[in-house]
């Protein structure tokens, strides 16, 4: 394998690193908006989803034991019950993030680029000289790529609506028999 083509391997490595590193995580939701009190704060953008399907996106403005309320993308205040409230969703943005990774990333590709280098004597600069701007242009190049991978929001579920009918409090189903679904065969 020649030097040149070990370099490419060694960048696209770098920046295929650099945008690893933002990452879609889940969590847990909680099931009743008056567990969900403290956890959020104003302004954070959030998407809910109702029970009819319809989403809502917008920031966070209060919550009470019984409602939601939302500052809607289209500027109006929105209330949501939460008997119609099915999910709610956190929107993160991982833009910054997504840049230093990127920079990084980028910054040591660019550190290798000048380091495996052959060095045999050519005319120009010495490679103690073009190090650190190379380095500077592969992070800054880095960084607006790990910025774009960054900007798509990370939706993280915070509030998931008990299904009904699944737990063991309330009406029962059936009659008042609570029946237990038969148990899978790991065999089939």
């Amino acid at each position: 394998m020649s030097q040149i083509s070990s370099r490419i391997i060694i960048i696209r490595g770098c920046f295929l690193l650099s945008t690893i590193g933002v990452s879609v995580a889940s969590a847990q939701g909680v099931s009743s908006f008056r567990d969900l009190q403290g956890s959020l704060k104003g302004g954070e953008r959030l998407a809910i989803t109702e029970k009819s399907g319809v989403t809502t996106g917008g920031r966070f403005v209060s919550l009470s034991d019984q409602s939601l309320r939302v500052m809607a993308s289209s500027a109006r205040l929105v209330d949501l019950a939460e008997a119609s409230v099915a999910r709610i969703e956190h929107l993160k943005s991982r833009k910054k993030k997504g840049a230093l990774v990127g920079f990084v990333g980028g910054f040591v590709a660019g550190l290798l680029a000048v380091a495996l280098t052959p060095d045999k004597g050519s005319i120009g600069p010495s490679k103690g000289f073009v190090i650190l701007p190379v380095a500077a242009i592969f992070g800054g190049i880095g960084a607006a790529i790990g910025t774009a991978v960054g900007a798509k929001p990370q939706h993280q579920l915070i509030f998931q609506a008990p299904v009904a009918g699944r737990g063991l409090t309330g009406a029962a189903p059936d009659g008042g028999a609570y029946r237990v679904p038969p148990l899978v065969s790991a065999n089939r």
